[in-house]
This record gives structure tokens, C-alpha cells and sequence, in this order.
């Protein structure tokens, strides 16, 4: 029979790329054999470290092999941990014209608090009340209202306006973000009442937004004189 080393090497070398390996990907041998062998084959760069027990094979080009890209990587510890995740923050909102500004930080949204090992810094975990239902466009969406001031290059005004008209494109359901609001929080809510009400929604239909609103509750967030009908939201 091949050697432990040797069977390892095969199974790494002939996988597509990308992908995590642990020790249960090798069930059937030896774990002490398996460990040693894996770390020879981080040592020769074949694989990369995510963290004990857990390696990732990077991509192979003419040049060599890549080293692996951070995002790539916690994407794939995602999966492996079966959690279910979006794509999110500066990188989204850029392709959806919310900010001119270029993502220096992969970022992610999980749907609960998980620990992962980045390669750096430069990728960020975070967690949303709901995934379901939305589409990634929609979910940065509700957390650019959710972060209103924190989307960059932009004002929260702007922000209130693109994504309006995202919603007239019909790149944005306004449908499936009011449904999955009802576990947001009540300013997420205020504010999408608000574009609600900027697209021409019936009073019908935003019912189940304003009745889930403290009529006594005012959100303060400098919109009122941008927008008249922010009044009636009790957005200020």
C-alpha cells in the first residue's frame, strides 16, 4: 500500500483548488500521520494554515502558486462550519452605487456569532438578524440603513435616495426587505417605511411597519429636512 505521506499528497494535489482541509478528510488514517504530513505540505507551500487541524489549498498559476486570498479563505471556513453567510459591506455597496469608496476590508455577514481565523486583518465577520428571504444587494441594503452614517463618501440623505431608486430598478424588493425587516431594528424599520412611503407604497401595505413602530419613539438622524415625508415615520 502507498504511504500515508504519499496518499495525502495525491488526494491534495489532484483536488480543485480552494477548498479546506481537516483531519476528518482523511478518516481512514492515521491522525498523527496525517497531521505531520499536512504540516510537511504547508512547509512547501502546498497548502496554507488556517489554523490547527484546518489547511487550505490556494490556486496554482503560471507563476506558482497563489497566496491565498483572505476572503477565499474565510468563505471556505464558512462553509466548512455550515453557516450560512453574504458577501457584505464597503465591496456591495460600491457595486450598488451606494459609495465611490474601494473596500480595503472583505467583509461578511453571518447569520450568528461564529470565530474564525483570519489569514489578517483585512477580513471582517459580522452578523445580521436575517439572511433568509433577501438577496445579497438586499441585505447590504438593510445594513447600509442600519448603518446609515457609516456608509462612506456618501450622506445618509444620498444613501436614502439610491436606495429608493435601486427599488424602481427592480434590482431591490422592497417586498422582501419589508418582510425581512420585522427583525430588524426599529430605526431599520423607520427608514424603510420612509422609502416606502418615497416609492408610493399604500398605506396598506406599510401597516405592518408602522404598527411594529413606538408611535412616542423619534429617530434622530438628520433626514427631515430632506424629506417631508420623513415626518410621519417620527424620523427627524
Amino acid at each position: 500500500m502507498p504511504a500515508v505521506a504519499d496518499v495525502i499528497r495525491r488526494k491534495v494535489r489532484n483536488a480543485a483548488p480552494e477548498r479546506l482541509w481537516t483531519f476528518r478528510d482523511f478518516a481512514s488514517l492515521r491522525t498523527s500521520a496525517v497531521a505531520k504530513s499536512l504540516s510537511r505540505l504547508a512547509e512547501e507551500g502546498v497548502v496554507y494554515r488556517v489554523r490547527k487541524g484546518v489547511y487550505y489549498k490556494p490556486k496554482v498559476t503560471r507563476f506558482g502558486l497563489l497566496k491565498p486570498d483572505p476572503a477565499n479563505v474565510i468563505a471556505a471556513v464558512l462553509d466548512h462550519k455550515k453557516v450560512a453567510w453574504k458577501p457584505s459591506g464597503i465591496s456591495v455597496w460600491n457595486a450598488m452605487g451606494l459609495t465611490t469608496q474601494i473596500a480595503a476590508t472583505a467583509t461578511f455577514t453571518a447569520d450568528h456569532r461564529v470565530r474564525v481565523t483570519a489569514p489578517n486583518s483585512r477580513v471582517r465577520v459580522s452578523t445580521a438578524p436575517t439572511l433568509r428571504g433577501v438577496s445579497v444587494e438586499e441585505r447590504a441594503a438593510l445594513d447600509a440603513l442600519r448603518d446609515l452614517r457609516r456608509v462612506p463618501d456618501t450622506t445618509p440623505d444620498a444613501t436614502i435616495r439610491r436606495l429608493a431608486d435601486l427599488c424602481r430598478e427592480g434590482r431591490l424588493s422592497f417586498g422582501r426587505m419589508m418582510r425581512a425587516a420585522k427583525v430588524e431594528s426599529p430605526r431599520v424599520r423607520a427608514l424603510l417605511g420612509l422609502i416606502g412611503t418615497l416609492l408610493g407604497e399604500s398605506t396598506e401595505a406599510l401597516a405592518a411597519l408602522r404598527h411594529s413602530l413606538n408611535p412616542l419613539t423619534t429617530f434622530k438622524l438628520g433626514l427631515g429636512d430632506f424629506f417631508p415625508e420623513a415626518a410621519s415615520w417620527n424620523i427627524r
